[in-house]
């Protein structure tokens, strides 16, 4: 972070910064509204990841404060598409489920899912993040805004999507309510990107469709 915030004021200050935060550094007994992205403390373990996002808008709106230079933070749901996130490093629940069904398909194994599968989660698919981030970034500055789809499902409903795209018997999947599940919900509250981009919701991605966007990705790059 100290780094980019220098490098941006010393060699870029007529750039306008734009970079992601992320729901995680919402603590879970707050609304997930951007006026309390600051407020109490993040899940445990998500801590350090979700401190640093943080530490990030506080460095921009100093050196803002400071210099007058602008600055733009958007802060997305869980992102997915094809090829996104997929290299290992951190697979969100989405591109975990589909790996796991397609394998259940392909080699009749069990898919066991942490929880009682009544969790819910938000998924913004990646073509639908970048448009709303370009308009964003043409019109507005020195702010923070949640971009998320609006509406969330449990991981139950999305596992029989992707069972159904898959032709997969979403029956066999086990749930184990022994597991760490992280928050029961967490969907971001979009009034404030609405109010600035109002035909945002018009044209997002429907969900059969951009599930079934990876699951074709999966399936051309085999990476089961």
């Amino acid at each position: 972070n100290t780094n980019t915030l220098n490098w941006w004021q010393e060699d870029q200050p007529q750039a306008k910064l734009i970079f992601m935060g992320t729901s995680c550094s919402y603590s879970p007994d707050c609304r997930l509204i951007e006026d309390n992205y600051m407020i109490g403390e993040p899940i445990d373990s998500l801590y350090t990841y979700a401190m640093t996002k943080r530490m990030l808008l506080q460095g921009a709106r100093a050196i803002n404060q400071q210099y007058g230079l602008e600055y733009l933070c958007t802060v997305p749901s869980t992102l997915y598409g094809p090829g996104y996130h997929t290299d290992g490093r951190q697979m969100h629940f989405i591109f975990d489920l589909v790996r796991k069904i397609i394998r259940g398909k392909l080699y009749d194994e069990e898919v066991i899912l942490w929880g009682d599968g009544e969790q819910r989660r938000e998924i913004v698919h990646t073509k639908d993040f970048i448009t709303a981030l370009i308009y964003l970034s043409m019109h507005e500055k020195n702010d923070i805004i949640n971009i998320g789809a609006g509406y969330d499902k449990t991981i139950r409903e999305f596992a029989g999507i992707i069972s159904s795209l898959v032709d997969f018997d979403e029956n066999k999947i086990i749930y184990d309510v022994s597991k760490y599940v992280g928050a029961k919900s967490k969907k971001l509250e979009i009034d404030k990107l609405l109010s600035i981009y109002p035909e945002y919701t018009e044209n997002l991605t429907n969900i059969e469709d951009g599930i079934k966007s990876v699951i074709d990705w999966f399936k051309k790059n085999k990476a089961v």
